[in-house]
C-alpha cells in the first residue's frame, strides 16, 4: 500500500515502568488511512500488485468497501470515546 498509510507516524513515548504507549489521534488517523486506502482500492480496475513480492491478486471489491466502512466506524466510535473523556463538546449533526 501507499498513501496515507504508508505516510502514518504513530510517536511511541515509553514510561518509566517499561510500558509503550501511542496518541489515541494517531490511532483514529490510522485507521482513517487504511479505510481510505481500501476504499480506493474497492474502485473496480484490475489486480493489484503486492509490495514486496510483484505478485498480482484480485481483490474483492464489496469486501474492501465493507472494511473501508467499518475502519472509519472504528475511527468515530474512538473519536467519541476521547471527546467523552475529555469532557468537550462533540460535534453537532443535522
Amino acid at each position: 500500500m501507499s498513501g496515507p498509510v504508508s505516510r502514518a507516524l504513530l510517536d511511541v513515548v515509553k514510561s518509566r515502568e517499561g510500558q509503550l504507549y501511542i496518541a489515541a489521534e494517531g490511532v483514529g488517523g490510522l485507521l482513517r488511512g487504511i479505510a481510505e486506502e481500501y476504499a480506493a482500492l474497492a474502485e473496480p480496475g484490475g489486480p493489484v500488485r503486492v509490495p514486496g513480492t510483484g505478485a498480482e491478486v484480485e481483490l474483492d471489491c464489496a469486501a474492501l468497501s465493507a472494511l473501508a466502512t467499518m475502519l472509519n466506524a472504528q475511527a468515530d466510535d474512538l473519536d467519541i470515546q476521547l471527546i467523552h473523556m475529555a469532557g468537550q463538546p462533540g460535534p453537532h449533526h443535522p
